[in-house]
Formats: C-alpha cells, structure tokens, sequence
C-alpha cells in the first residue's frame, strides 16, 4: 500500500491499495490506478514483450544473490545495466504511447 495525494482536480489524499493492469493493443500493457475520489488515472508504466524479456532477466540475475559463491560484484552490475534499460524502454513507450515527453 502507498500514500499519495491526487495532484488532478480534487488534491484528495489517498491510499492505493493495488494497480490494475490493463491490456492494449500490440501486447502492450498499462499498470496504473485511480484516484478514489475524482477518479483520475495514474498511469505506473507502459510494458511490451521485450520489457517483459528484459524483467525475466533481471529475476534470474537477482537470484545469483542467494548464492554465496556467486560473484555478487558482478550480479549487481547486471542488475544495474537491466534496470536502466528497462528505464529507457519504458520511457520511450510511454513517449509513443502518450506523446509528448516522458513523465517522472
């Protein structure tokens, strides 16, 4: 659960209790959630297969922690080259999705 406040037309504070994932055309999908009170969407992030693939590969890299004999060093970087390009990738298709520039 998360605390925010709607920053649309009511400024009501607000619990989100959980995200909706919804279905868009090309395998694309939307996590987002509403504001209870005006309703406003939020929209979290856009996903497509190859985000998919990429989120795959940083669980697998996340579990050479539990390995003690693992080069941890090295897991860590992988783990950091993955998020940053999932970042990017799902800045762009925010960008295609939404136009305009990608929001924080």
């Amino acid at each position: 659960m998360m605390k925010t406040h709607c920053d649309a037309s009511c400024q009501k504070a607000f619990v989100v209790e959980s995200f909706k994932t919804v279905k868009l055309k090309d395998g694309i999908d939307k996590q987002c959630f509403n504001c209870p009170h005006c309703q406003h969407e939020y929209v979290n992030f856009y996903r497509d297969a190859e985000i998919r693939k990429l989120q795959g590969r940083i669980r697998r890299v996340q579990r050479r922690f539990s390995d003690p004999n693992d080069n941890h060093e090295d897991a860590a970087r992988k783990e950091a080259e993955l998020r940053a390009m999932i970042k990017e990738k799902m800045d762009a298709l925010r960008v295609q999705i939404e136009g305009g520039a990608a929001h924080e």
